[in-house]
């Protein structure tokens, strides 16, 4: 059980180490020389900032997921974000340690360890409440994007299905498909 537990912690400080970068692309508003154009077109959503500060700025989950039964990891932030991802059985080409993390300044989710392929997609379902969304205009879709490192830019996956509520401030993703492993978040392209 001590050995167990004992690699369990490395896993986690493992994936942390070799993970996503936190910041790996710059966002729209800073230098345009470093940015690809696309990227300036995407607006990340951003959590509204409470007026009690923490230390805790990511929460994070891990657990072992057989590759025979598959597994899922489910965790909640400070900010009013639940998230559960889903392996199907046979997903994972071996038994391994997954992790997830909320961060909780960004509309986003890390997954690790870092660039893990699946067999057959995972899925994620993901709910926050208390989200400013009077900026994102009228009519305009919100997308689950990932982080494309090579290329330096995050870039549109499919969604089975994102909605928001404007008014609650409630943004819902139900079953998008995950087929790797790095930073997700949501958005919207700026017209």
């Amino acid at each position: 059980m001590k050995k167990q537990f004992t690699s369990f912690v490395l896993a986690i400080l493992f994936g942390w180490l070799l993970g996503c970068n936190s910041n790996p692309v710059q966002g729209p508003d800073q230098n345009p020389n470093q940015v690809s154009p696309a990227v300036q077109q995407i607006q990340l959503l951003e959590l509204p900032v409470t007026a009690v500060m923490t230390l805790a700025k990511k929460y994070p989950v891990a657990s072992w997921v057989s590759a025979d039964s598959g597994g899922e990891l489910n965790i909640t932030g400070r900010s009013q974000a639940a998230a559960t991802l889903s392996i199907p059985k046979n997903a994972l080409s071996e038994d391994q340690y997954i992790s997830m993390t909320l961060d909780d300044s960004k509309l986003q989710i890390e997954f690790g360890p870092d660039g893990l392929q699946f067999n057959v997609p995972a899925t994620l379902s993901y709910t926050v409440t208390g989200l400013n969304l009077s900026s994102v205009p009228v009519g305009t879709g919100i997308k689950l994007y990932y982080c494309n490192q090579k290329a330096g830019r995050f870039e549109e996956m499919n969604s089975a299905s994102i909605t928001y509520d404007r008014k609650s401030g409630t943004l819902t993703c139900l079953n998008a498909k995950i087929p790797h492993f790095c930073t997700y978040a949501f958005g919207y392209i700026k017209r």
